[in-house]
Parts: structure tokens; C-alpha cells; sequence
């Protein structure tokens, strides 16, 4: 298992070096395009549309968009530009588990101790949990500074990365009801939140339409006439050869 970022985590008591692994990927199916004439798979190319031609990526320079326009960057102007290096976690502040509304949360991530690491590491989770709370502060996650969360979770600890407030979309820009409900409609709306109260079962909600689909390729798998090789890039262009089309 491929670890996401390796570095140091950091506060005024601890520096346990660890590592980050995402707590979660998506188990979705996904289809790649073929020609339909010779069934080989389909490649994206750039292509500057005033050319006419495909541009390599030595061709290439970057544009910011600003004001309905684009500010060229060069890659000298990025260089000098103050970056940190440094693979480190900062935690600055710890404060109550609620303080944060999930709604600021990014990605989550398990974190797990280098070697020799493993104590400093179970007394920072134990610590959090007895207090209940979190710890705040920032990252330098590829080659960007990014606000954290750190919690304890069962035996692990984990962080999130955090949404900046200029990142949120302000409530202010809805179209949100300002006229509180009636009493009668408050108690019917509590009657329904009370039926449907319940123990947690996320096992109990499936995809139907991924179990399907994955059910539909196992199925034509089995028929050579529905299969193309899997090849990409350099290695596609080297070895590929037409299929023969499928009868109709």
C-alpha cells in the first residue's frame, strides 16, 4: 500500500514522523471510449485550436484567469514565489470537537507512526480522546499549505484536511426561507424524524446500479468478441493491433 505523503507531525510535546494513507477510494466502474471502426481506444491530446495543431508539453507555458482574461506566469516567476519544502504537520491549537462544522472538511486521510514512533503516537490519540478534542493547524501537502484537523478515531488517528473560508460558499448567496414554521408543521416534522430514527447501517445502502454494470462485464467478459486490450501510451502504439469486429 502506496502511502499518500510521508513526513513529521509536529506539536509542542511530540514530533512523530508518520505517514498518510487516504481513508477511502471509490469502488466506481469506469469506461475508457473506443473507435467504434477498429475498437482501439481513444487518446486525449492537447490541440491549440488556433494552430490547428497538437502542442507537446515543452510548447506549453501557464495562464492564469483573471478579470476575463489570462495572466501569463512563467516558471522562473513560480520558482521565486516563497514555497516550503519541508514535509511537516503543525499543530497550532487543539479545540472542542464541535467547533468545526464538517462542512469545512476536504479529504481524510489514516495516519500511521514511523518506526520507533508507536508510543509518542498512542499518547498524542489518548490524549485527544480523554480531552475531546481536536487538534488544528497546517501541512504542506504537495508543494501546498493547507489547513488540518487531527482526531482520534477507534485505534487511529485522522486527518483531515480543511476547506479555507474563502473557499466556502456564504449561505447569503441562497435563496433560503426566512419565515419560521408553524407549530403544527415543527410536530409533524419531528414525528417523522422520530420514525425514521435508527442505528447507523451504511451496509444497508448499495448502488444498484454499479452491481449491475458490474454484473453486465463479468458477463460479457467471458465472450472473447467483447474484449480489447488493455494497452496505454508508448506501449499501446507499439503493440497494438486491431481486433476483428464482433459479428452482429
Amino acid at each position: 500500500m502506496k502511502a499518500y505523503w510521508q513526513g513529521t507531525l509536529n506539536c509542542d510535546l511530540l514530533t512523530i514522523p508518520v505517514k498518510l494513507y487516504a481513508t477511502a477510494t471509490r469502488q466506481e466502474l469506469r469506461f475508457h471510449y473506443l473507435h467504434v471502426s477498429c475498437r482501439s481506444p481513444i487518446e486525449y491530446v492537447r490541440h491549440c485550436p488556433r494552430c490547428g495543431t497538437a502542442v507537446s508539453g515543452e510548447d506549453l507555458i501557464r495562464g492564469y484567469e483573471h478579470n476575463d482574461s489570462l495572466v501569463i506566469v512563467s516558471e522562473r516567476e513560480l520558482a521565486s514565489l516563497p514555497q516550503t519544502k519541508e514535509h511537516v504537520i503543525v499543530l497550532r491549537q487543539c479545540v472542542h470537537v464541535d467547533a468545526v462544522d464538517p462542512i469545512c472538511f476536504d479529504r481524510a486521510f489514516c495516519v500511521e507512526p514511523g518506526a520507533g514512533a508507536k508510543k509518542a503516537y498512542a499518547l498524542l490519540l489518548e490524549a485527544l480522546r480523554q480531552a475531546g478534542v481536536v487538534a488544528v493547524g497546517t501541512a504542506t501537502l504537495r508543494e501546498h499549505d493547507r489547513m488540518v484537523l487531527l482526531r482520534p478515531a477507534a485505534e487511529v488517528l485522522i486527518l483531515h484536511t480543511l476547506f479555507a473560508p474563502t473557499e466556502m460558499l456564504s449561505p447569503e448567496r441562497l435563496a433560503l426561507p426566512h419565515r419560521p414554521p408553524h407549530p403544527a408543521e415543527i410536530k409533524g416534522a419531528q414525528e417523522w424524524v422520530a420514525r425514521l430514527s435508527g442505528a447507523y447501517v451504511p451496509e444497508q445502502w448499495v448502488d444498484r446500479f454499479q452491481e449491475a454494470l458490474a454484473a453486465l462485464v463479468a458477463r460479457k467478459a467471458k465472450a472473447s468478441a467483447n474484449r480489447v486490450p488493455a494497452l496505454f501510451g508508448r506501449a499501446r502504439r507499439k503493440s497494438w493491433s486491431p481486433p476483428p469486429k464482433a459479428a452482429a
